[in-house]
């Protein structure tokens, strides 16, 4: 194993160069060989002959008899945009309850001329309260001064939540209508569609599915596009760096690189990728004709989009790039869009170390507390925009599933009041005909609890099976319900009041995780 400071000790002894950093270090058994990628800051000039000093030092140091050592070296480039995806990633990973409720809106990042950056979010009290609870600042300052080489400050803000309206609340739960309309017109998607038997050629596997490329606007950092290649052809480049011949001249180091057009149904865009030697013969495996999934970059040159690829892989495209608007229920084998995560960091307080003894019927199903926003009150003719879900496993909490929904029509001003969700926010999220499979895939087998569930999500739940051939037969447990007949005397029976009564912790109500992890745990003391 190699441990971080001793590596930059020695770098900074033999080389005088104190600036770098270790990123990552990757060893593949297959090949024996051992990467390890160094960056340093983009306001320096690395020679030639430091970088193969850096390079040797590195090398010398790790000293792995019989194991090839790749060493990369890269600047580190301190820009608002690559410290936002940095941020959203490692929130999505590790703290789901924030990154599903804030965007981009919500943090902002100064960056002076000395590099040091300064990062403010602003939360609601609960969400605040639940940052500084878990030390969410320090964790993240780790993770961006290992991908930067930058100083980092993080601050949160408390800002006091708007007050929502009881007429609102009344009026959602009041004056549903119960209708039923199987004939709704399905929302395709215009944005990220379904390949199958992706096959990995170069690079590395590529989880995300692709965008149709005529939905590509700007340039971006990181984007996925599939299509079919055509006019592959092979050229070379001289590179900054030389090499020294016998007779002690120089001459530019001339590589190798691909370029191609790839073409979808609705559009066609230029590709360039730049090979290692160690990927370079593996491009031979791609011809004219290849259908592939592709992962890069997307710049604009003379006014123009093209992608400069990092990963390639063979794939299946469908007949037309649209979601699959019909399924078999048995054929739902994995998930495509929206993957569960290990019920972990959502954990507000231990609930068991105070609970009274949990119910036999507790112990012996499976259930999925789940909770829907939505654009209005009416399943036929409003649309989901955020679910959130937690599977109870034997009486514990065991896996979260959580996402944002592209309605595909603005969200109405009324809804945004209620829920906070904003057209912004949900732009790039999937359609609700993609994830459902995948929340089918979920729930299967499992007893389903809602908070007013049977009156209103379920019925959103139905309607939205149905547009793709899906049927949810689960029982449907209703909390509400539950504490109807189970605590008399309540003023009213809103998740607000329940959970207050219970002493049951509801943070930033009205968004779906939220009030699914306090609906849970109320279900747990009434059932």
């Amino acid at each position: 194993m190699i441990e971080n400071n001793k590596l930059v000790l020695e770098i900074l002894e033999k080389t005088g160069l104190s600036f770098f950093k270790l990123r990552n270090v990757f060893y593949s058994i297959p090949t024996n060989s051992c990467e390890i990628s160094i960056i340093y800051p983009s306001n320096y000039n690395l020679t030639d002959v430091e970088r193969e000093k850096v390079k040797s030092t590195i090398i010398n140091y790790i000293n792995l008899n019989n194991c090839k050592i790749i060493v990369k070296i890269n600047k580190s480039f301190v820009e608002e945009d690559l410290i936002q995806n940095q941020i959203i990633k490692f929130l999505n990973k590790n703290y789901p309850v924030i990154s599903s409720t804030i965007n981009l809106s919500n943090i902002a990042i100064y960056i002076d001329s000395n590099e040091k950056v300064r990062i403010r979010f602003g939360l609601e009290e609960g969400l605040y309260n639940h940052f500084i609870k878990f030390n969410i600042d320090k964790f993240l300052i780790e993770n961006l001064e290992k991908n930067f080489c930058a100083n980092f400050e993080v601050n949160a803000v408390c800002y006091q939540k708007s007050k929502i309206e009881e007429e609102i609340l009344t009026e959602r739960v009041e004056n549903l209508k119960r209708k039923s309309d199987l004939d709704a017109l399905l929302h395709l998607s215009k944005d990220k569609y379904i390949v199958k038997d992706v096959k990995v050629i170069v690079g590395n596997e590529i989880n995300f599915q692709p965008k149709h490329i005529s939905s590509i606007k700007e340039p971006c950092e990181d984007c996925v596009i599939a299509g079919k290649i055509s006019f592959l052809t092979e050229r070379t480049f001289n590179s900054k760096r030389k090499k020294k011949n016998k007779d002690g001249t120089e001459e530019p180091i001339v590589k190798p690189y691909f370029n191609f057009t790839l073409r979808d149904s609705s559009a066609s865009i230029s590709a360039v990728i730049f090979p290692s030697k160690a990927k370079y013969h593996k491009m031979n495996l791609l011809s004219d004709g290849n259908e592939v999934l592709v992962r890069g970059r997307i710049s604009k040159y003379n006014d123009k989009l093209e992608i400069f690829v990092k990963d390639i892989s063979l794939c299946s495209l469908p007949s037309k790039n649209e979601v699959v608007t019909s399924v078999v229920e048995s054929e739902i084998t994995d998930y495509r869009y929206v993957k569960p995560v290990k019920y972990s960091s959502f954990k507000q307080s231990n609930l068991f170390e105070s609970a009274k003894k949990l119910s036999k019927e507790v112990l012996n199903h499976t259930f999925v507390v789940y909770d829907f926003e939505t654009t209005g009150i009416n399943p036929v003719t409003d649309e989901i925009i955020e679910i959130g879900a937690l599977k109870i496993v034997n009486g514990e909490f065991s896996e979260v599933f959580t996402t944002l929904v592209n309605p595909m029509r603005p969200i109405p001003p009324s809804a945004t009041k209620v829920n906070r969700i904003t057209d912004d926010m949900v732009a790039n999220a999937y359609t609700i005909n993609q994830v459902i499979c995948d929340f089918y895939l979920f729930c299967k087998d499992c007893q389903m609890v809602g908070y007013n569930n049977i009156a209103f999500d379920s019925l959103f739940l139905i309607n939205a099976g149905k547009r793709v051939g899906i049927n949810f037969s689960n029982t449907q447990v209703d909390a509400f319900l539950l504490a109807k007949n189970k605590l008399l005397g309540l003023k009213n029976y809103k998740l607000s009041s329940v959970s207050k009564y219970l002493e049951v912790n509801l943070i930033d109500a009205h968004r779906a995780l939220n009030d699914v992890l306090a609906t849970a745990e109320c279900f747990l003391k009434l059932y």
